[in-house]
């Protein structure tokens, strides 16, 4: 592996501790050294993406989702103020659970995804406004109150260049929203190299609470809110993606389905995974 510029600060990173990563000399940002095609990326987000590679299948826990973004939504409206009159863009949106719930309160969603599958799922069955692509190639029409960003930041080859132009096409005042991991929590210090969120090639970058205000900052956004955020997951899904996509013991996992002790759900917080609210300065 060799050293890159920091796309934080500017400093370079150079080989981690933990292998295939990099970290920033000067402020400690950890990122890889990954370029990835746009063949590349379809095929990574793929329709099998979410129906069996990262989560068991994503459009089955709708509800759940949708329940967890109802409170995410509560929360962004403490900061936004009066949705009713607020323009709200979301990239990365995957299938539009999130817009589907803020387009009762909201006065105009709109989104974008990379994933062929899921934007047209959202747009043909939800009837939303989402456009399938990359959103630096989105062109906006008019200014937008509030950007998205719900597990997404990580995935994004070049994360400064979507905040960039998220700042560049919103209302000063704006609000910038996103979670992502944070590689500095206790979580993430104490599993190392096993914590579960570092998968490259779909997680290329890893913030911790100070670089990502940091990276905000760079773009004119000042940080009001930073918390810890978990949510809703079942218990199938979880003891699929322990037992069959990282042990690969599939049979054990269909032995616990049969028991039917799989079909509750439960909300877990590791507080590892940060909620991250910026205004445009």
């Amino acid at each position: 592996m060799t050293s890159i510029d920091c796309l934080v600060c500017g400093g370079v990173c150079r080989p981690s501790k933990i292998p295939a990563l990099l970290t920033c000399d000067s402020c400690s940002f950890v990122t890889t050294n990954i370029a990835l095609s746009g063949e590349e990326l379809e095929r990574l987000y793929s329709a099998s993406y979410f129906a069996g590679d990262e989560y068991k299948d994503y459009v089955a826990e709708r509800p759940l989702i949708e329940a967890h973004f109802r409170k995410r939504l509560g929360r962004l409206e403490a900061y936004a103020g009066d949705l009713s009159r607020k323009r709200l863009f979301e990239i990365g949106c995957a299938y539009g659970f999130f817009l589907e719930v803020a387009r009762r309160k909201v006065a105009a969603v709109e989104g974008i995804d990379i994933s062929i599958d899921a934007a047209q799922y959202a747009s043909q069955t939800l009837g939303l406004p989402v456009h399938t692509g990359d959103f630096l190639d989105y062109e906006f029409h008019e200014n937008v109150d509030i950007v998205c960003l719900w597990d997404t930041i990580e995935h994004l080859q070049h994360p400064h260049l979507y905040i960039e132009k998220a700042a560049a096409y919103m209302n000063r005042g704006g609000i910038l929203a996103l979670t992502t991991g944070d590689i500095g929590s206790l979580m993430a210090r104490w599993r190392g190299a096993r914590w579960r969120q570092i998968h490259p090639p779909t997680h290329l970058h890893y913030f911790s609470k100070a670089t990502l205000t940091r990276l905000l900052q760079k773009y004119g956004f000042s940080t009001r809110y930073c918390g810890y955020e978990g949510m809703p997951r079942s218990l199938d899904t979880m003891a699929y993606i322990v037992l069959v996509l990282k042990r690969q013991q599939p049979g054990l996992y269909r032995a616990l389905k049969r028991t039917g002790l799989l079909e509750r759900s439960l909300y877990l917080n590791l507080f590892d995974i940060m909620f991250v609210i910026a205004s445009k300065t």
